[in-house]
Parts: structure tokens; sequence; C-alpha cells
């Protein structure tokens, strides 16, 4: 039995590693396509490029480690099949569930770990990625430089004639802010200054006047002082720890389906090590041609129907793992166990 596990870990392994590599490296080409459209709202070096990727490794992980597992696990099992050592083990007595101990053993411990990243790590790597942008975003409003278009504040476009330092305090001269939503708007003003207060910042106008257009009409106001917030640095929920989370989650409807989907799809190595077997040990005759089309149906299966239940049946999805198992059991059954 020993001598058995260490040949399938072993050949697990080498198949496992050739999926999950080519899978990481694709996954993150994909985040690193999303990051690209993030400088376009703010400036990033390339060690906060990194610092930016290490927040999304536990997303990549979530999303690759199963999958990899489960095509792994089945393209071992097909090769030992094709190279007829399947029939070299249960021509020597090892029945199936000996096989099968070894995977459910690497699936429970990736469930756990996957439940891990999902519930602890996903929902702090997040809330840190978005704090960073935040920050990232904070300190180009901060950084502002006069005679430059294209600069912004919160969703207003912003110029700035000239800047006067007066010790650490910037006064901003001769501005103009252009804001489109719910009507027209554009602003000017002789003078400004920026602040920030509890992690929201906040411009601060002096003598200006404000044009209105809506509708067709046009009006105008004067004003010796306005105020404005640059609404995008407001956070309304920050991540403190996992009881945090949960009780958040219970409120929010969007990150209640979140966390429902995830934690569904972490049980997926786990109640999928039955239709590794099923997909794995094939006929040498005509099963090759099947496995990859089967696999298909297998994953998008079950990632689907956890996607679609979690938006409709909220906590109730977590009923589809324990169904899922005794459905593959009935195969694995049909089709192993009263075989071999």
């Amino acid at each position: 039995m020993k001598h058995l596990n260490k040949y399938i870990l072993k050949n697990l392994s080498e198949n496992f590693f050739s999926i999950f590599i080519p899978l990481f490296v694709i996954a993150s080409v994909i985040f690193l396509i999303r990051v690209s459209s993030i400088t376009s709202i703010i400036k990033i070096s390339l060690f906060e490029m990194l610092k930016l990727y290490f927040f999304i490794i536990p997303d990549l992980l979530f999303y690759t480690l199963p999958l990899s597992f489960f095509i792994g696990g089945i393209v071992t099992f097909n090769k030992l099949s094709f190279n007829s050592e399947m029939i070299v083990f249960f021509s020597l007595g090892i029945a199936p569930h000996r096989i099968l101990l070894i995977l459910f053993k690497l699936g429970f411990l990736l469930t756990i770990f996957l439940l891990f990243i999902s519930i602890v790590m996903i929902p702090h790597t997040k809330q840190m990625y978005k704090e960073f942008v935040k920050y990232k975003q904070q300190e180009t409003v901060l950084n502002i430089k006069a005679t430059e278009f294209g600069q912004s504040f919160g969703t207003w476009s912003l110029f700035i004639g000239s800047i006067e330092q007066i010790q650490k305090r910037k006064i901003y001269k001769n501005i103009a802010l252009y804001n489109k939503i719910n009507g027209e708007k554009f602003i000017v003003a002789k003078k400004a200054t920026i602040k920030t207060s509890k992690g929201i910042v906040k411009l601060y106008l002096q003598n200006g006047s404000i044009l209105l257009l809506n509708q067709g009409k046009i009006s105008k106001l004067f004003f010796d002082k306005m105020k404005i917030h640059d609404l995008t640095t407001i956070n309304n929920f920050k991540y403190r720890n996992t009881i945090d989370y949960f009780k958040y989650s219970l409120k929010n409807k969007k990150r209640k389906k979140k966390l429902v989907a995830n934690l569904t799809l972490s049980f997926f190595p786990f109640v999928s090590t039955l239709l590794i077997l099923v997909l794995g040990i094939q006929n040498t005759r005509y099963g090759r041609s099947l496995v990859i089309l089967f696999l298909g149906i297998g994953i998008v299966s079950y990632y689907v129907s956890t996607f679609i239940l979690s938006k409709y049946l909220g906590f109730a999805t977590l009923l589809f793992v324990p169904i899922w198992f005794l459905i593959t059991y009935i195969i694995y059954f049909l089709k192993i166990k009263i075989r071999y």
C-alpha cells in the first residue's frame, strides 16, 4: 500500500503541475491586462504592480488549484489505463477503494485549503487591493500639477492655473472644474485647497461661480466658499476579520452570493474525487476520445450550477454539494465498483 501511494502520488504530482503552471500563468496574464486598465486612472511603479499581483494571488489559486487537481487526476489515471498499469493494479488485488482513499485524502486537504482562501484570504486581500487603489487615487489628487489637462478630482475634470506653496500647504489658483453627470456643471474659482479627513479627499473652493445647464436651462450661481468631496475615496465597509466579513455578507446581496459560491466551489476537489476515477479509468479501445468531452461537462456542470443556484437559493446552495457527491457515487458504483 505504501508503494502504491508513492507511485500514484508521483504520477499525479507530475500531471498536476504540468496543468497548474500553464493555468496559473494564463490567469496571471489576464490580471496584468486588468492592471493595465487601472494605470489609466492611477500611476503605479513596477514594485507597486508586483504588490497588486500579490493581492490577487489567492484568487488565482482558488480557481486554478481545484481545476488542476481534477484535470490532473483524470489525466493520471487515463495514462495508467492506456499503459495497462491499472490492469496490473486490479490483477494484484488492489481494489478501486484503496486508490480512492488516496484521492479522498488529497481532495480533503485541498478543500480545507480552499475554504481558508475563500473565507479568510480572499476577503482580506481584496480589501487591501481596494485600499491600495484608493490610496493611489488620493495620492494622484494630492499631486495635481498646474497647467496640465486630463487631470481629475473624483468625477470632475480639473484644471489648475497655478500652484503657490506656503510652507507645507499648497494653494491652487484659477481653478476650473467640469462635470456632466445629471446635467452639465462648470465651476470656476480663484483659490482652492485640498484636505484629507478620515480617508476622504475634500476640495475647498473660494470666490467662484458655478454654471448649470440642465434640460436646456442655464443658471449661474456665485459663492464665497464651496466644498466638494471626492466620493470615489469613500469606502462604506472596512474588512477587519472573518466574523465581520460574514456579518456584512449576510446583509449585502452581492457579497452573500459571492461568499456562497466560493464556499460551494471549495468543496469541488473533495466531492469530485469519485468522478476522477470514473473518467480516468477507461477502456483502452474507445475511452480516450470521450474523456475530454466528459471532463469539460463535469467542470461546467458543477461551476455553472453553483453560480446559478447561489444567485437564487443563498446558503441553501450548499445542499448541492452532497447531491453532487451522491450523483457521482451512483456513476462510480455502476461504472467502476461493480466491475472491479
